[in-house]
């Protein structure tokens, strides 16, 4: 069966005009990995599902899982005749046995096998963020007018970092956009207000407003409050990076903005080097906060003012944080 798709991204959003550009992106990434994988400039192999999980199988459940998605959208995308019915049913079968994989994995409290040699404590990543804070003060950064690149990425990272560990959202501060005041944000069309995130910089306070991230279409326009100690952090980044209202927050050394696979790439990297190998993604970060706050020894009672809090901070229930991120090693 010749499956024809001149332009994978192009059939599924018009397929599907409600997805956000992100999640089309990413279903067009793990179609194009699989193209790489088969050596193929189609997608005819999509045709024998049996090889198609054969050259998966090393490849980790949740990432199966995905790529199985992105197969089961482009092919519903095709099918207007219904011929694909039938491989979609077999993709969806097997896409189904790995979700619930997933959530028997998630319903046991246990931090995964695979992802227990990268699990960090809370305090070794407060030790990690001193040690970057130590080298900022060594090398002299808050007092030099002019950075290196390097030097600017190290201030990213450990900003990024101390956002992490008090507000543990996903890689939500990608594209994240600087205005300053409130009024340079309603000002905005309501295009514009959609398709990115904002951190907006008043006279004495600082919060984000978010509308791209992965449960909006859930929870809608979240506002977080930036505490006093982070929004100190990042007066300093964005005073010695020279970031203007308007400039995306975070960049790489030619100032494109980084995508949220770029800085999961850089925190894991910058983890390795601090923590003995340890691969924190912010993934990782989420469950490490949260199982902090929240996990076992904790008093529930006394804290669930604060879990509806960081639940709200982190854009998903409660019961998500305690299903999914709160974790014992």
């Amino acid at each position: 069966m010749k499956i024809n798709s001149e332009n994978s991204m192009d059939e599924i959003q018009k397929a599907r005009p409600h997805l956000k550009t992100n999640t089309v992106k990413q279903y067009e990434t793990h179609l194009n990995k699989l193209k790489k994988i088969f050596d193929s400039d189609n997608y005819d192999f999509l045709d024998e599902p049996e090889k198609v999980a054969e050259k998966l199988k090393d490849k980790a459940y949740t990432s199966r899982r995905n790529t199985y998605n992105a197969i089961i959208v482009l092919l519903m995308a095709l099918n207007q005749d219904e011929k694909y019915d039938k491989l979609i049913e077999k993709y969806d079968k097997m896409r189904n046995e790995l979700n619930d994989m997933y959530d028997k994995n998630q319903q046991s409290g246990k931090i995964s096998e695979s992802q227990s040699k990268n699990f960090a404590k809370f305090e070794e990543i407060e030790g990690m963020i001193k040690k970057m804070e130590n080298q900022i003060k060594e090398q002299g950064l808050k007092k030099k007018t002019e950075l290196t690149g390097k030097e600017k990425e190290l201030l990213m990272v450990y900003t990024i970092y101390n956002f992490l560990i008090r507000i543990p959202t996903r890689n939500d501060m990608a594209g994240q956009i600087l205005l300053n005041g409130k009024k340079a944000y309603t000002s905005l069309t309501d295009d514009d207000k959609k398709k990115n995130n904002y951190l907006i910089k008043e006279k004495g306070k600082m919060y984000g407003i978010y509308n791209e991230y992965k449960t909006s279409k859930k929870w809608g326009e979240k506002k977080i409050d930036i505490p006093k100690d982070l929004e100190k952090i990042l007066n300093m980044y964005i005073r010695k990076t020279k970031k203007k209202s308007g400039d995306v927050l975070f960049t790489s050394s030619t100032g494109a903005p980084l995508s949220r696979n770029m800085i999961s790439q850089l925190l894991m990297r910058t983890s390795k080097r601090y923590l003995d190998g340890k691969s924190v993604s912010t993934t990782m970060m989420r469950k490490i906060v949260a199982s902090h706050h929240f996990g076992e020894g904790t008093e529930f009672a006394k804290l669930k003012e604060k879990q509806e809090e960081l639940a709200h901070n982190m854009g998903h229930s409660v019961d998500t944080q305690n299903k999914v991120y709160i974790k014992e090693k």
